[in-house]
């Protein structure tokens, strides 16, 4: 079966510094636009009650460029990408009030906060360099070829950690065949071992963000301490870009090695349906009849979030999903519920906290380490799952 799947190739690029300083006044210009068409969908929301659409806007570039005669100088359909963006936010906003959940109202963009532009309409492929409207050529370094199949749909030029990048989104077809040699497994997702599978294997929980804190604290602290906008400051503020940038690399690496890992040895992967966004919620206030505040485990929780988040659950399991749809493999979520306190070879219920790592039933004396208990239920009820379906 032939399925076309995007897929982005990203590449290193190193632009002229006439380039870099080109690129950064786009970013400034396509920042501005940004904030200027959020204030005035803002404005005539709050003033008269009216929405103003993508479509208006994007109608009322060729006037703005008149009046704003530097806008000229970025391409235009990486002006109307500006809009599309800003559109997108306001979709995605009204999605959430509509689903009950918290709406998240777009913001305006802070300088230092557009970092990349995109060109929607871009077929050319990179060979040595590329060709970017309103730049010029930049070298590129192709570390591996786009297929010969693939459609180049668009072009982002983006900057991360004081490093420049081109991405290319193509379409791809995938030969897709359906793939039940190899057993299936269950895989439970924790803290402490980030990855427990139902056949024995297990990996430790990386912590690149813990392990980097307090340098990236020191350097924050430095910040804080400097003039804003001086030499030093900025200095600063690169530096911790690019700690950030070697953490995100670091977890980046680490996930796809796991995720090909888990796929080299089943066709079938089962894993807990976990609510990310939840679990890593802060605590509700908790009001007194006085007025004041109870303890509502407020910083312990955020200790417990710092590590979901640095974990990197929700990447896991989409590099998961789209590696397996590729290799013709399933990744099947499961209901989580009491897959941890469940004994797997009885089906007897064990109350245990967080700190209880080992796993000892009462009932049938069934002794196992906590995580791989959970990967067996979890292999269990995936597969009642699937014969329910079957059936």
């Amino acid at each position: 079966m032939i399925v076309n799947t995007r897929k982005t190739y990203k590449y290193r690029v190193y632009p002229a510094k006439s380039q870099v300083s080109n690129l950064e006044n786009q970013f400034s210009m396509c920042r501005h636009l940004y904030n200027w068409c959020l204030a005035e969908r803002k404005e005539a929301y709050e003033n008269n009650g009216e929405t103003i659409s993508y479509n208006a806007q994007q109608n009322s570039l060729p006037e703005l460029k008149k009046e704003r005669p530097w806008f000229k100088s970025v391409y235009s359909q990486v002006l109307q990408d500006v809009l599309r963006r800003l559109d997108k936010g306001y979709q995605a906003f009204f999605r959430r009030v509509k689903d009950g959940e918290e709406p998240g109202y777009p913001k305006f963009k802070k300088r230092g906060q557009w970092t990349s532009i995109t060109y929607p309409q871009y077929h050319d492929r990179p060979c040595g360099n590329i060709y970017v409207p309103k730049v010029g050529n930049i070298k590129v370094v192709c570390h591996r070829d786009i297929p010969e199949d693939a459609k180049v749909k668009t072009l982002t030029i983006s900057k991360e950690g004081g490093k420049w990048f081109a991405c290319f989104s193509v379409e791809l077809p995938f030969d897709i065949e359906p793939k039940q040699d190899l057993p299936p497994i269950g895989i439970d997702m924790g803290l402490i071992d980030f990855v427990y599978t139902s056949d024995g294997y297990h990996a430790q929980a990386p912590k690149y963000y813990r392990k980097i804190q307090k340098r990236l604290a020191k350097l924050q602290r430095r910040m804080a301490e400097t003039e804003k906008g001086s030499p030093k400051w900025y200095k600063l503020l690169k530096a911790v870009q690019k700690t950030h940038y070697k953490i995100k690399c670091q977890r980046h690496d680490f996930l796809h090695k796991e995720t090909n890992r888990i796929l080299e040895g089943s066709d079938t992967i089962f894993h807990e349906d976990l609510k990310i966004r939840n679990m890593s919620r802060r605590p509700a206030p908790k009001p007194d009849d006085t007025g004041r505040f109870q303890p509502n485990g407020a910083g312990h929780k955020a200790g417990l979030n710092k590590s979901i988040m640095d974990a990197g659950w929700h990447q896991f399991l989409c590099i998961l999903k789209y590696k397996a749809i590729e290799q013709g493999k399933q990744v099947v979520p499961v209901p989580s519920h009491n897959t941890s306190q469940m004994c797997s070879n009885c089906g007897e219920i064990v109350k245990k906290s967080l700190s209880v790592r080992t796993h000892r039933c009462p009932s049938c004396g069934f002794a196992a380490n906590r995580d791989l208990n959970a990967a067996l239920n979890i292999l269990g009820i995936g597969l009642d799952t699937l014969a329910a379906q079957a059936a």
